[in-house]
Order: C-alpha cells, then sequence, then structure tokens
C-alpha cells in the first residue's frame, strides 16, 4: 500500500510540476522553478519520515507493478490521442489529394483485412519453411525451430497494405474507366490467390454453387439498388456481388478437409469488390467538400459507435440468443428458461403474504395514516372554520412515511430475486433521493463549510462498490460474546443493552427522554395554535416516545438473560438475519448514492430563479412553504433524472450482495448475483442469459424515460 501510495503522490506531484512549469516558466521563471523544487522535495520527505529509501522504493517488486500500470495509461491515453490526430489528418487528405486519400484507405483497409486473416489463423506464414496446413500455435517470439514469430504476425498486414494502398493509388490515377477495371481486377485476382494459396486446410470450404448464386444475386441486387441513391448503381451492384459470393462461399458452404486450394471462393469476390472500388472516378470539389463533412462526424462517433457495437450491442444479441438455448447452449428449448425463473421458488414466493398485515412495519404504517388523517381534518379546521381536509406538509410527509413502512412490510414478507430487488429499488431510491435531497437544501442554507461537508458527502461515491462493501461489513461485525466487539455497530448495540440495564444512569436517560417528550407535545400545540407546520416536532415525538417506551418497558439494546439470571451481551447478525440483512446491504449504497443526489440537486436549487424565493418570502410564505410550494416544483424534472438514473444503478446491484451479502447465500440475493450464479458457478447459461435479458427488460424503459427528459429539458 505504501509503495501505491507513493507512486500515485509522485506521480501528482510532477503533474503538478509540469504544470507550473508551463504556465510560468515564460512569465516567471524563478517561481516556476521554485514550485517545482519544493514538489520534489516534498515528495522526497515523505519518503524519508516514513522510513523508506528511494532506491528501495524504486527497486521494489511492487514498483514494477505499479510502473507497469502507470505505463498501461500513459499508452491507451496517448493512443486514443494519437488515433483521433491520425484520423483527422487522415481525412484531411480527401479534400486536398483524394489519389492519396484512396491509397491510404486502401492500405488501412488491406492491412486490417490480411491482419484479420493472419490473427484468426485462417493463412499460414509467408515467412516459414513449415506448411501452413501443419503449422500449430505460432509462438510470440522468434523461434528458429518453428520458423515463426513477430514477423509470422506482421508480414499479412504489410503486405496487405503494400498490395491494397499502391494498387488503390495507381487506380484512382488513372483517368480511363476501362484501365481501372482491369488493374482493379489485378490487384483483387493477385490478393485472392495469395488468400489461396496459403489457406489452412481447415480453412477451405466445399463450394455450394447454389448458395453462392443466390447470395450473390441477391445482395448484388440489393448494392445496385442502394448505389441508384448515389447514382452509382453498377459500383453498388460489383462490391454487393462480391460481398454475396463472399458470404454463400464461406457462411454458406460448408467447410471440409480437402488439399483443394480455393481459388473460385477468394480470387472471384477480391475481383468483384476491386473492381467496383475501381468504378468510382474522382469526386467534384463539392462531392468532396461533402464527404469531409461527413467523414468528421465519423472520426469523432466511429471510435465510440464501435466500442458500443463490439462491448453492448453484440453481446446484447448474444444474449438474448444464449437465452433460448439449453444450459449447453447446444440446442434451442424456446421460452422454457423464462418460464423456469418466473415459476421458481427462488426468483418469487408469495406464499406468506397475508403475514404483511401482522407485521409491526405495518402497524406503524396504519398508525401515521390516522395520524396523518386527524391532522388534516384539524388543520382544515382550524384554516377554513369549517369541517374540512387540509394536506399540509405534515399530513403529506406523513401519509408518504407510511407508505413507504408498508412497502418495507410488504418486501420483508415477499421473498425471492425479483422482490429483492423491487425492495433494493424502493428503499435505495427513496432514501437516497430524500437525504440528498435534504442535505442539498441544508448545505445550500450554511454560511459556513458548505464546500467541506458537500465533500466529505460525497466522497463515497470515490470508493469503489467492492471497496465501501469491505469497510461496511467490517462495521457489520459480529464476534463472539466473550470477546470485544470490533465492528461499530455491534459496539453500540451491547453498549446500549448495557446501559438500558443499568442504575441510575437508566433513570437519568428515562427523566431526559420524557423531557423530550413533553417539549415536542409542547412544540406542537405551540405550532397548531400559530397555525405551522409541525412535522419535525411530530418527528421528535415519535422517536423520544418509542425510546422512552422501550427504556422503561421491555429495555433496549444486545443483551440477554441466561439460564442463571445474570446479564450477558447479545448480537446481532446483520448480513445473515433474515430478511432485514437485506436492509443492511441497501444502507452502503444509500451511503454511496446519497453524495451524488445532493451535488445534481445542490446545483438544481442553485439554478431556481432568485426572484421566485423573494416573492414567496414577500408573500408571507415559511421557509418550508417556500420550499414546497416554489423550489421543489421547479426542480422535479431534475428529480426524476436522479431517480431514474439510480433505478438503472439499484437495479443491476451485484458487487455489493457479493461481498458483504456473502453471496446471496442468506435470502439476500439479487438479479444479477442470481445471473453470475447460474452462468458461471451452476453452468447454466441458458438461464443465466434470460435473467440477463429479464434485468435489460426492466431497465429499459427507464432508460428511455431518462433519455426522453433529458432531452426535453435541452430543448
Amino acid at each position: 500500500m505504501l509503495y501505491l501510495l507513493g507512486a500515485v503522490t509522485l506521480f501528482v506531484l510532477a503533474v503538478l510540476g509540469m504544470v507550473s512549469l508551463v504556465r510560468l516558466a515564460p512569465e516567471r521563471p524563478i517561481k516556476a522553478a521554485a514550485i517545482t523544487a519544493a514538489l520534489i522535495g516534498l515528495i522526497i520527505l515523505i519518503f524519508v519520515t516514513g522510513g523508506v529509501s528511494l532506491g528501495d522504493f524504486f527497486g521494489g517488486a511492487r514498483m514494477d507493478r505499479v510502473l507497469e500500470m502507470l505505463g498501461t495509461v500513459t499508452i491507451s491515453v496517448a493512443v486514443c490521442i494519437g488515433l483521433w490526430v491520425v484520423l483527422n489528418l487522415f481525412v484531411s487528405q480527401a479534400n486536398r489529394q483524394w489519389n492519396i486519400f484512396s491509397g491510404l484507405v486502401g492500405a488501412v483497409l488491406g492491412a486490417g483485412f490480411f491482419g484479420l486473416l493472419r490473427g484468426n489463423r485462417s493463412v499460414g506464414p509467408l515467412l516459414s519453411d513449415v506448411d501452413p496446413i501443419l503449422e500449430g500455435i505460432d509462438p510470440l517470439l522468434l523461434d528458429e525451430a518453428v520458423g515463426v514469430g513477430f514477423l509470422g504476425h506482421l508480414e499479412w498486414p504489410l503486405i496487405g497494405a503494400v498490395l491494397f494502398g499502391v494498387g488503390s493509388l495507381v487506380i484512382k490515377s488513372l483517368p480511363a474507366l476501362p484501365a481501372r477495371l482491369g488493374l482493379g481486377a489485378a490487384v483483387g485476382a493477385a490478393a485472392g490467390a495469395l488468400v489461396a494459396t496459403n489457406t489452412k486446410i481447415l480453412q477451405r470450404p466445399e463450394p455450394d454453387w447454389v448458395a453462392i448464386i443466390i447470395a450473390t444475386a441477391v445482395v448484388g441486387l440489393l448494392g445496385g439498388a442502394l448505389g441508384l441513391r448515389s447514382g452509382r448503381p453498377q459500383r453498388g451492384a460489383l462490391l454487393g456481388a462480391g460481398l454475396g459470393w463472399v458470404i454463400g462461399g464461406y457462411l454458406l458452404s460448408p467447410f471440409a478437409v480437402s488439399v483443394a486450394v480455393p481459388y473460385i471462393s477468394t480470387v472471384v469476390p477480391l475481383v468483384l469488390i476491386m473492381m467496383g472500388f475501381a468504378w468510382q472516378s474522382t469526386p467534384t470539389p463539392r462531392e468532396r467538400s461533402l464527404f469531409d463533412s461527413r467523414a468528421r462526424a465519423v472520426v469523432f462517433l466511429g471510435p465510440s459507435l464501435g466500442f458500443l457495437l463490439i462491448a453492448l450491442i453484440v453481446p446484447a444479441i448474444r444474449t438474448g440468443v444464449l437465452s433460448f438455448k439449453d444450459r449447453n447452449s447446444a440446442e434451442y428449448v424456446g421460452i422454457d428458461n423464462y418460464t423456469t425463473l418466473f415459476t421458481a421458488s427462488d426468483s418469487a414466493d408469495v406464499s406468506n403474504w397475508t403475514n404483511i398485515f401482522t407485521s409491526q412495519l405495518f402497524f406503524w404504517s396504519v398508525g401515521l395514516v390516522l395520524i396523518a388523517v386527524i391532522v388534516g381534518l384539524v388543520s382544515g379546521i382550524r384554516r377554513n372554520g369549517e369541517r374540512s381536509f387540509d394536506s399540509g406538509p405534515t399530513t403529506t410527509g406523513a401519509l408518504l412515511v407510511a407508505a413507504f413502512l408498508f412497502a418495507m412490510a410488504a418486501m420483508s414478507v415477499l421473498r425471492g430475486t425479483f422482490f429483492n430487488n423491487l425492495w433494493w429499488v424502493i428503499t435505495v431510491v427513496t432514501a437516497a433521493t430524500v437525504l440528498g435531497l435534504a442535505v442539498a437544501v441544508l448545505a445550500d442554507r450554511a454560511t459556513f463549510g458548505q464546500n467541506l461537508a458537500k465533500s466529505l458527502i460525497f466522497m463515497p461515491m470515490a470508493i469503489s462498490f467492492v471497496g465501501a462493501s469491505i469497510v461496511w461489513r467490517l462495521q457489520y461485525q459480529a464476534r463472539d460474546i466473550r470477546k470485544n466487539q470490533t465492528g461499530v455497530l455491534n459496539s453500540v448495540w451491547v453498549g446500549l443493552g448495557r446501559l438500558s440495564n443499568s442504575g441510575w444512569p437508566r433513570l437519568v436517560i428515562i427523566a431526559i427522554l420524557a423531557a423530550l417528550v413533553c417539549w415536542s407535545l409542547y412544540k406542537i400545540a405551540t405550532r397548531i395554535q400559530r397555525d405551522q407546520p409541525f412535522t419535525g416536532a411530530t418527528l421528535g415525538l415519535f422517536l423520544s416516545g418509542w425510546f422512552l417506551y422501550r427504556f422503561i418497558g421491555p429495555r433496549l439494546g444486545g443483551f440477554r438473560i441466561n439460564a442463571q439470571g445474570e446479564l450477558e451481551p447479545e448480537v446481532v447478525q446483520f448480513l445473515t438475519e433474515r430478511p432485514f440483512n437485506n436492509l443492511f446491504l441497501m444502507v452502503i449504497l444509500i451511503w454511496m448514492q446519497t453524495g451524488f443526489a445532493m451535488v445534481i440537486f445542490s446545483a438544481a436549487i442553485k439554478a431556481v430563479p432568485s426572484e421566485f424565493i423573494e416573492a414567496a418570502q414577500v408573500d408571507g410564505a415559511t421557509e418550508s412553504q417556500t420550499f414546497f410550494s416554489v423550489t421543489l416544483p421547479s426542480i422535479l424534472p431534475t428529480v426524476g433524472v436522479v431517480v431514474t438514473t439510480m433505478i438503472v444503478q439499484v437495479t443491476k446491484v451485484y458487487d455489493i450482495v457479493a461481498v458483504a451479502g456473502l453471496g446471496g447465500r442468506f435470502g439476500n440475493n439479487v438479479l444479477a448475483n442470481q445471473m453470475f450464479n447460474e452462468s458461471f458457478q451452476i453452468g447454466d447459461t441458458g438461464l443465466g442469459a434470460a435473467v440477463a435479458i429479464v434485468m435489460f427488460l426492466v431497465v429499459l424503459p427507464v432508460m428511455v424515460y431518462n433519455i426522453y427528459t433529458m432531452q426535453k429539458e435541452a430543448i
């Protein structure tokens, strides 16, 4: 850990030093040199005070891994930037020198095509004395015994770049169409013959002439039809015919062990494709300018779209296909995997649904509904002078909390991965949104330490899900009752149990709680007389009254009375006691997502026009009335975006359950964890793919709504 910390510190300080040199050196060279020297001295001081010599640091084996990581990051960034620069320079040639641009395009496509053939081991090495039919796995380094190595992988792309690059350059330089077609056919024939003579025996298809003719005709006609839009149907027909020949000759024809060289399957399609490429004459300046503008869009969007295609779209299609196959991905079984998923008791179990109405959470929710009704009637009578119902903040808040508690009661009884996921969505999204909004409002009103408070609350977002799970797993840890508890929560719980069974300390706490109950009743009565909301006082009354009841009656905390009548500690197994171990896992994600919601809401609140707030204050509105009547309606679109984003995040939660939830073995399994278990532990890839598709279908409407909302706001 020390090596990693030192390496990161060194890297950051080096970057700061370079920035200071770049920005200050032209104007203030002495100051720039002083800052750089101070940063270097600081890192040396860190090593010296830490008892680590620079020689040990740079010579350690761990440092090798750190440097390898930094090197990988540097190379990746450099390749991305270099690729973008090269592509822009590449496209800029189209407007100025079309022939050179065509040659570059041909070189890139030729190198990619030949490199793909060699990378898939469809062809053997050209510089080897070993027969390509008998060639085994190529070593990465030069192996004289086999005769292949690095050059065995590089030769094909180089030959492809030269053959197609020079050929394309010469083709585009010829003014006459017959000459261009003839040279294009020659280049295609040469490339096809080279591929055919070096194709490995297992990669040689047995031509199916019916499939070849049909595919060539269909794709050729389709290419000609598409070519009509650009006024070049002949070019489109030739390109389509060549592609159709490849489809028929390789994808639709069977592969058989044959010594026959597949000239027909390689030479003919490459000749057709190169003739189609040669058919196009040099475009006009207007056409080149239009091509340049469109190519710029491809340069910017192409890599991202290609990455999405490879990393997202293709795997999604592949997963959808697997979901209709058996566990070995061999035979199609229709919707059997989905039927198994939705009918299994591990996915959804509602057999004990009647226990919802005997849960303490249900009774609490009913009590809050009654309180909300009473408060609404009392407020309505006082406000209007007659029997009416006033849905103020206290009434609305009590009803919302009652609905939340009823959902908790239902989710604690309805079991299975589907209901667990639903429980996660309801709890995490609601709690993180409410807490994030509350913190954003309070921080916005703070006059001191606002940035520090926001930074501390946002800090969990910088921790990975695995890291946060390990941290909270230590907080939830429960040890043997004969030992001191190291988990924070169990330490507090056991200490609270001892306190609630103590002598005079318990009496002092009871007196304090009784005073809080009386104070809450006084505040409620006073606010009712002044026609003011009393949500906070009501919440204080509930909490202080519940704690007072627990300390007077059944006591509170982690304790039990053994057979000898002695008091001894009792710990809580937060991560294994069902069903509320799910709730303790949700706390981890709430802790992480509250900072995200706070930052978004804080920015939205600052964007509310101050004229609206001032107008509400002039009309005599209180702070709570201003917030619920002016601020909250103004930021509702932002609330919708945050909620939908969290729904997507929570639906695919996996790391927390896998690490802190001990793999979902204690009734806390979720869909993502079930997908992993079915696919990689049990080996049922079909059922695992079905779970993945269900997750995708659940998230898809939310994502569509989120994108629609953001686009609407942008307009």
